[in-house]
């Protein structure tokens, strides 16, 4: 899914945003991919421990264009 990017927005936002997780997302393999400079960097997003812990501390704000993936888990 692709949404619109609003100031203040975080992982968890953008994420119910898209309509949450399905049955078959590795949310343990969540990746935030946001573009510095000339290169895209990279990082492990907990989305786990943010849905099922409430960590706010790794529910990241957002910048405008960053891209979340959330991979589908292996059955």
């Amino acid at each position: 899914s692709s949404i619109n990017y609003r100031a203040g927005m975080t992982i968890l936002d953008a994420i119910l945003a898209a309509g949450g997780p399905n049955d078959y997302a590795s949310i343990d393999r969540t990746r935030l991919h946001r573009k510095v400079g000339s290169e895209v960097l990279v990082y492990a997003i907990p989305l786990d421990r943010i849905l099922n812990e409430g960590d706010i501390d790794s529910n990241v704000e957002l910048a405008p264009g960053d891209v979340i993936t959330v991979p589908e888990r292996l059955l």
